[in-house]
């Protein structure tokens, strides 16, 4: 991640955290409402509740959906492995214009166009 500036991950993880949030709705909002409420008690009750229901969100997502928070939650990873912004086909550096359009790019244009015009062969 040297390439990137502290700001610029700063407006990256704001874009993967919005792009969780089309997926889940306000599931996280939800789920931390719960767990402000009650005492200690009723709180693993609510814990439990909220845990649950988040799974069965995730279950009801669409494939595509499952797919698209998966790789915005391996972007997180990346970016705390320092592996984040980095193409994983070729190791040349993701531009940050890529990043902001789609913050859990794996690949730059050239190689993620290379690797479909493989797969079309």
């Amino acid at each position: 991640m040297k390439h990137l500036k502290k700001k610029e991950i700063s407006i990256l993880k704001d874009r993967l955290n919005e792009v969780r949030n089309e997926i889940l709705g306000d599931v996280r909002n939800t789920m931390n409402h719960r767990k402000d409420t009650g005492d200690d008690g009723i709180q693993d009750i609510a814990d439990q509740a909220a845990d649950s229901y988040f799974k069965q969100v995730l279950m009801d997502l669409g494939e595509r959906e499952r797919g698209r928070f998966k790789e915005v939650q391996d972007a997180f990873e990346r970016m705390e492995n320092g592996t984040y912004g980095i193409c994983e086909e070729t190791e040349d550096e993701i531009p940050f214009k890529r990043l902001i359009a789609l913050p859990y790019a794996r690949y730059t244009v050239e190689a993620q166009n290379e690797m479909e015009r493989k797969r079309l062969r």
